[in-house]
C-alpha cells in the first residue's frame, strides 16, 4: 500500500504521532493535523526523516 495518502489527526503526540511516523516510514504520503503548531512541526520533521 505504499504511496497511499494517510490523514492523521492528533499527530503532534502519542498514538497519532506514532501512526504518522510509521505511515511515513512505510512510504505513505502523510497529512498531519493537530492543535499545537510547535509540536506538529516537530512531528512533521520526524516524518520527513522517517520517509528517507
Amino acid at each position: 500500500m505504499s504511496g497511499q495518502v494517510v490523514v492523521v489527526t492528533g499527530a503532534s503526540s502519542g498514538i497519532g504521532r506514532a501512526v504518522a511516523r510509521l505511515s511515513a516510514s512505510s512510504g505513505h504520503h502523510v497529512v498531519l493535523v493537530a492543535r499545537d503548531a510547535g509540536a506538529l512541526a516537530a512531528a512533521a520533521a520526524q516524518c520527513r526523516g522517517a520517509a528517507r
